[in-house]
């Protein structure tokens, strides 16, 4: 009868296992990782609390990324020395620690306790290594059920460690890649708004504003970052457009104004060049369609109603906005106020009314102070 609970005890720890494999591997957003990363780790093995440490190799400090328990909101951004502490410990060695008292342990950190105001008796810390490389620490507190941990315990936290460490591995890698390719959208939409001085940070508000209308229409985070690369290159076909008409003083003559108006067939070309395609597919669409109106009196293709592309809808409601509130040697620029007005005026004839309604309701909550509107949530992303 002991040997059949035990193997029910063993069957119940591995589906917990497999159950936390499953979470892990669900999403690769690294805020999302680490926090599932600890949650599955704490239910696992009972634990009362956890943190999830991480190395900052540019600082040289260790951090916690993520915290589980009575005082985890304290316990976010505590920082640690490269080497310090338990937890520095055992990311140098690579070796799990078991403690069954950590008051009699002389590497136990007490000031994380005294910042936190937790009371660590017991713990396991088991490290992260990916790749042969220890990027980081899980450190388990105090058993619920029983007085200590136990190395069954250590033996499950390093089955999971093992396999959340790759996951963690890949989603810095991602994380990685994903500011590099915004810094270089950024960069790229920087030097094109700076061959015209009187459109100098176009692009980076039509992004800030195209998130914030989708935000307010329950986008998900991933839509409105998909939304904010796309905002971000709408232009970019004015690469193809000389500076004479780009940069004229005056208005354009019928002329020109044709010639300008294929920035956005030049734009949704050079985007199709990338590859994969799929992963500018929306980027191809806003960058041709964020001119087209409802009414189908936009171009180049005159579209209408829902053949205009969603993206491409909230982007021109940004953009003509932005166009509308700068300045320009031919226009004094209209204030937030009368920028708003204008949108409502053309709704349902030249823009979608939800979009409007959306931005319009932003303008109002800030009263039109937009230096001091915040979209929650995309400071961790470091978008906006």
């Amino acid at each position: 009868m002991e040997r059949i609970l035990e193997l029910e005890h063993k069957v119940d720890e591995l589906l917990s296992l497999l159950e936390a494999f499953k979470e892990l591997n669900s999403n690769i957003a690294i805020n999302d990782v680490f926090e599932n990363i600890l949650l599955q780790m704490v239910q696992v093995v009972g634990a009362e609390a956890g943190t999830l440490w991480v190395v900052n190799e540019e600082l040289q400090e260790i951090e916690v990324s993520a915290a589980y328990g009575p005082t985890s909101s304290a316990m976010l951004n505590i920082k640690l020395q490269k080497g310090e502490g338990i937890v520095g410990k055992v990311i140098t060695t690579g070796k799990a620690h078991l403690i069954e008292n950590v008051a009699e342990d002389p590497d136990w950190a007490k000031r994380v306790d005294q910042s936190s105001g937790f009371i660590t008796m017991s713990m396991i810390t088991v490290p992260l290594i990916a790749k042969g490389n220890s990027i980081g620490a899980l450190q388990l507190l105090n058993k619920k059920k029983e007085n200590h941990f136990t190395e069954e315990d250590v033996k499950l936290a390093l089955a999971l460690a093992n396999q959340s460490a790759l996951a963690l591995h890949n989603s810095q890698m991602y994380d990685h890649l994903y500011k590099m390719f915004i810094s270089v959208i950024r960069t790229l939409a920087k030097v094109l708004d700076a061959r015209d001085p009187y459109t100098a940070g176009h692009s980076e508000r039509v992004a800030k504003y195209s998130v914030w209308i989708a935000h307010r229409l329950g986008f998900s985070t991933g839509q409105c970052e998909e939304l904010y690369k796309a905002a971000l290159l709408h232009d970019i076909g004015k690469i193809g457009v000389s500076d004479e008409i780009l940069r004229k003083p005056t208005r354009l003559t019928q002329e020109e104004y044709e010639l300008m108006k294929q920035h956005t067939v030049i734009g949704a070309t050079i985007l199709s060049n990338m590859e994969p395609k799929s992963s500018v597919l929306n980027a191809i669409q806003t960058a041709r369609s964020h001119h087209e109106r409802i009414d189908g009196s936009g171009y180049p293709d005159r579209l209408s109603g829902d053949e205009i592309p969603l993206f491409a809808k909230i982007v021109g409601v940004a953009d003509t906005f932005d166009a509308m509130t700068t300045v320009r040697p031919y226009s004094k620029g209209h204030t937030f106020e009368e920028g708003a007005a204008e949108l409502v005026r053309c709704k349902n004839t030249l823009f979608d009314p939800n979009i409007v309604d959306a931005f319009t309701s932003i303008l109002e909550e800030c009263n039109y102070q937009l230096d001091s509107y915040e979209v929650p949530g995309f400071k961790k992303r470091e978008i906006l």
